[in-house]
């Protein structure tokens, strides 16, 4: 396994939304999405350069449609582009939320960075846990090196990055010189400090 330090990089700022403020036990849709809504206000008033923490500390259980309505459809928005954000983790994650979350992720065929016991991928992670583990080798990369780590096509190695990007999982930035002519980017694990 490999240890890294995931804090807020220097360029980002930060947002910590504690759930546990909705109760330790977490049922219902309309407390969910309530949770979401709030979630999301905070977001928008953040700003785009935001590395948004969703901390469960303090959460003993939550039914799987309170986690459906609230990281379901919070994550189907991240993937749409409709909260633009530098990145969203999870944490303070036990056996009873996570299995909750991944239940629902893997439902919508979405994936969510968990960072408890270091990062991890919830959700629908199968053609994804390949290229997770070479993003955290890489540690910052372009989609060339992915593609040459894992053997695969560029095009191959952009649609894979492409879902940890909707997911808020990867950040992604314009390199300021591309050797290829056309955009490059260069990618990064949220949160992740030089």
């Amino acid at each position: 396994m490999v240890s890294l330090n995931l804090e807020t990089t220097m360029d980002s700022d930060a947002l910590d939304f504690s759930v546990d403020q909705f109760g330790a036990f977490l049922a219902t849709r309309s407390k969910a999405q309530q949770a979401r809504e709030r979630l999301e206000r905070e977001i928008k008033s953040a700003g785009a350069g935001t590395v948004v923490t969703v901390d469960f500390n303090g959460v003993e259980a939550m039914t799987i449609s309170f986690a459906d309505e609230f990281l379901g459809k919070l994550y189907t928005a991240l993937s749409a582009g409709d909260h633009p954000t530098a990145g969203v983790r999870l944490a303070g994650l036990n056996e009873e939320t996570r299995e909750a979350i991944d239940i629902c992720l893997e439902r919508r065929d979405l994936i969510a960075l968990a960072l408890d016991d270091g990062p991890t991928l919830l959700g629908r992670t199968e053609p994804l846990q390949e290229t997770f583990d070479a993003v955290l080798q890489l540690r910052e990369f372009r989609a060339a090196d992915l593609a040459t780590r894992l053997s695969i096509t560029a095009q191959n190695a952009n649609n894979r990055l492409k879902r940890l990007v909707d997911a808020a999982a990867l950040h992604r930035r314009q390199a300021a010189v591309s050797n290829r002519g056309g955009k490059e980017f260069v990618y990064t694990l949220v949160g992740l400090a030089g």
